[in-house]
């Protein structure tokens, strides 16, 4: 992959949650998405410019991984954040806890593009590490609790991997929360598909899963799986908002369990 390549898809993500904040800036409010799309444009890096559905799945995704944050800091304050698969995201203005530190894990390539255009962010820690070398853990506090999230990084994973993943998390962060959206099998292959016909040939998306609750058998210390194939939960009453069109798609999407988010807890 070209770093041209590489460039657009760290900016891709904030491109969909800058559109979603644009047309529904009641709903998905993003001071930091339109600062790097300011970024985006100062350097000249090109994006596609996405439509509305694909955009309000964006806004979603981050809302709903912002939601989940701060419902566990809640319980536990002072717990590790860390946002895996980081690209140019910053959670520093969304995570109300003031204790919470948030851990930037990325590959090493990508934080040193990160800290390019970034500055240091207070309570924030920068991890140069795939999500598959486990030995991002020795680098994250965790006395306190532990919720990672990752937000579109999973389907480029083998499944085998993540299974590593989440047991290595449930044997050294006890309490801790792991986030992460997924598609079902056949809605995963169309997303492939889709992202080699747009400029990707080599692109593949190997983590399919038949059943989202598989990830209970993962590791002996979960305590607890929920799946949510309602993406529009996260909005409650104000999902009403968006145009009946893009309730539609979303009612579809959850009628098909095409689309979710798991949420899996391990135990104390």
């Amino acid at each position: 992959m070209s770093l041209d390549d590489v460039q657009q898809t760290l900016f891709f993500p904030l491109m969909g949650r800058a559109a979603a904040a644009r047309r529904w800036p009641d709903l998905f409010p993003d001071p930091w998405a339109h600062h790097v799309a300011q970024i985006r444009e100062a350097e000249s890096i090109s994006a596609e410019q996405l439509g509305a559905f694909p955009a309000a799945v964006y806004g979603l995704r981050h809302l709903l991984n912002v939601i989940e944050i701060n419902r566990y800091l809640a319980q536990k304050p002072g717990a590790a954040v860390v946002s895996i698969g980081c690209g140019l995201d910053r959670l520093v203005g969304e995570v109300g806890d003031p204790d919470a530190t948030i851990y930037n894990l990325d590959l090493p390539e990508v934080i040193e593009m990160r800290q390019r255009w970034m500055e240091p962010a207070e309570r924030e820690v920068d991890l140069p590490y795939s999500v598959t070398d486990h030995r991002w853990f020795d680098a994250v506090d965790a006395s306190r609790g532990l919720i990672a999230v990752a937000a579109g990084v999973f389907y480029y994973i083998e499944v085998d991997e993540i299974r590593g993943l989440v047991r290595t998390m449930g044997d050294r962060c006890r309490g801790g929360r792991l986030c992460y959206d997924a598609e079902s099998p056949m809605m995963t292959a169309g997303s492939e598909r889709s992202i080699r016909r747009n400029g990707t040939p080599g692109a593949r998306m190997p983590f399919r899963v038949k059943d989202p609750f598989e990830v209970r058998s993962w590791s002996e210390r979960i305590r607890d799986v929920r799946v949510e194939f309602d993406f529009l939960s996260y909005l409650g009453e104000r999902a009403a908002r968006l145009p009946v069109p893009l309730r539609a798609a979303f009612t579809g999407m959850r009628l098909l369990k095409g689309m979710y988010e798991v949420v899996v807890t391990f135990e104390e």
